[in-house]
């Protein structure tokens, strides 16, 4: 088990990044360079189960994850199957004088192989927040086209 947390701020209000954040079926028109397709299997009150295929440091990967959306600024990601299974992102969102500040409290889970590469850690995290911060920047264009 391997935590970090990642924080980032936003011009958007809260509640537009957060419903852009939250906006499941249309990730891959938001971030097409890392999310091919999600397909939503089940969808509750504020749960949703969702099949991804997404492209993430160099991999094409498919795997399975939970949606937990807590109105109006928690969104909880599990994934549920594959080499990192058990692995979650819990995404808090707080308004701020200028924006949105975001923090995502990273909980990595590694399986099988994974195990043996330590310096995965480091390469995650550095990947993750340029991942970040192109979301921010994605979604910042994508609320003025919207």
């Amino acid at each position: 088990m391997t935590g970090f947390n990642l924080i980032q701020k936003s011009n958007l209000s809260r509640d537009v990044i957060f419903n852009i954040s939250t906006d499941v079926e249309n990730f891959h028109k938001i971030m097409p360079k890392y999310f091919q397709s999600l397909i939503v299997i089940s969808n509750l009150l504020n749960e949703k189960i969702v099949l991804e295929s997404i492209h993430f440091l160099g991999k094409k990967i498919k795997i399975k994850t939970k949606h937990v959306i807590l109105k109006p600024n928690v969104h909880k990601v599990f994934i549920l199957d594959g080499p990192v299974r058990g692995t979650s992102f819990i995404e808090t969102y707080y308004s701020t004088l200028s924006g949105t500040k975001i923090s995502i409290l990273v909980d990595l889970k590694f399986h099988g192989i994974l195990k043996l590469f330590p310096f995965l850690k480091f390469l995650l995290l550095k990947k993750m927040n340029s991942v970040m911060s192109e979301f921010i920047i994605c979604a910042e264009i994508y609320s003025k086209s919207n």
